[in-house]
């Protein structure tokens, strides 16, 4: 009866616009893009009531009330969301709610039923709508808290070292070279991270610069943009450098290393070897120089490269300061910029003058002005005959990170650093 209860009035409740709002709010950065999301922290209520209401007394929001007293039982969830609506809600739209008001929200609604079961089968009625919502060609499909567009994405489970082997090794790329990302976060969104966050992309160029003022002997000895890049990158400097490998296990690795109760994942990238890039490569000269110059130029360059009218002279011309600084690091440099290049992303193969990269085996995607970096970085990804790109979530954390010892795959190996090895050890005993 309690059951029936709860379909009868959930059926209802999940057409409430806050409700539905929450959940595509939480859904869209992953899903849009890369067709797949997580949404198991819901599921098995690993958000903290405590940080939750503190973010959002830290924001004036009105759902703090909702977290003032215990979560509801499921036979009173009705009358207390009703009585929340409209005490709290009546003048407020579902349109401005905020990240962390979603997750306050499908936080509290999912923490009102007492078990896995009723939770899952919540989030499947949610996730009904979000094809209509997201204009979705294609089902959603629902495992163990991943949605994903199965017409478009193949999931693997990975819960050991050799699951992974085995799914690699079906792999099938002729000609093409394979490279690796890991995510201790399935809903990491795959962009550079520089891009993360907007004022960081509004401020590049001072982060750039004012790096560069602040610790001169850290790249007096560099001669190009691309190895400023890098540098800054390895001191964790928000750049449009997103790093991969050619080892999948170290992807694995990063895809574990975090996180232990949240499903990681790997993301497969394909690339023909004529494309992959040189630190020489006048692309890559072009793309590293762009940090140089502050937003508006940025969309300014962005605007003229999307523009497909203009001629490639006129193109040129209109782009001229960043040919000038392209050619103060390379003189011979030709006065030309095709218009794609500054909107594409490309696997940039360094030189190997740095430990990390050495140890890691690792490579990078350089990214230039797209507006919709996930999707240009998404053409990069693996796909089988079939078309569908290959989900490996990670599942066991723990289990696989024990068995990536015996490869001598840890912190110590990766991070050479003497605090990252000392931090390893410590951490041993």
């Amino acid at each position: 009866m309690i059951t029936f209860f709860f379909f009868f009035f959930f059926e209802e409740m999940y057409k409430d616009p806050f409700i539905k709002k929450a959940y595509q709010i939480i859904c869209k950065d992953k899903l849009i893009p890369d067709r797949y999301c997580d949404i198991g922290e819901y599921i098995h209520g690993r958000l903290k009531k405590e940080e939750l209401q503190m973010a959002l007394r830290s924001i004036d929001s009105p759902f703090t009330e909702l977290y003032a007293t215990s979560y509801p039982k499921e036979m009173s969830i009705e009358s207390k969301w009703s009585s929340y609506h409209q005490q709290y809600l009546q003048n407020s739209s579902p349109d401005d709610m905020q990240y962390v008001e979603a997750q306050a929200v499908l936080n509290w609604m999912f923490r009102t039923y007492g078990n896995v079961t009723d939770r899952m089968e919540a989030a499947r009625e949610l996730t009904k709508m979000l094809e209509e919502a997201f204009a979705i060609k294609g089902s959603l499909t629902f495992v163990q808290g991943i949605i994903y567009v199965s017409s478009e994405m193949d999931l693997q489970l990975i819960s050991s070292v050799n699951d992974f082997y085995k799914a690699v090794s079906e792999i099938s790329a002729a000609g093409k070279e394979l490279l690796y990302r890991g995510h201790t976060n399935v809903n990491h969104v795959l962009v550079p991270s520089v891009m993360r966050n907007n004022q960081w992309r509004m401020h590049e160029r001072d982060m750039y610069n004012e790096l560069l003022i602040q610790c001169p002997r850290e790249f007096e000895k560099l001669k190009s943009h691309l190895d400023c890049l890098v540098q800054m990158q390895h001191y964790g400097l928000p750049t449009r450098l997103l790093d991969i490998t050619h080892n999948p296990l170290v992807a694995l690795y990063f895809a574990c290393e975090r996180e232990e109760n949240t499903f990681g994942e790997i993301i497969v990238f394909q690339e023909n070897s004529t494309n992959i890039k040189y630190p020489q490569s006048d692309t890559v000269s072009i793309l590293a120089s762009l940090p140089l110059f502050n937003y508006t130029d940025q969309q300014m360059f962005y605007e003229h490269a999307a523009n497909s009218e203009l001629g490639k002279a006129e193109f040129n011309k209109r782009i001229d300061r960043l040919l000038h600084e392209v050619k103060l690091e390379k003189p011979a440099f030709r006065d030309e910029i095709d218009q794609a290049d500054l909107l594409n992303c490309y696997v940039v193969l360094p030189t190997k003058n740095n430990s990390r990269i050495l140890k890691q085996d690792g490579a990078f995607i350089l990214c230039g002005l797209s507006d919709s970096n996930p999707a240009t970085i998404n053409k990069l990804r693996y796909k089988e005959d079939s078309g569908k790109t290959q989900l490996y979530i990670i599942t066991n954390k723990k289990g696989i990170l024990k068995q990536l010892e015996t490869f001598s795959i840890n912190k110590a190996s990766l991070f050479p650093e003497i605090d990252d090895v000392a931090d390893y050890i410590k951490n041993k005993y």
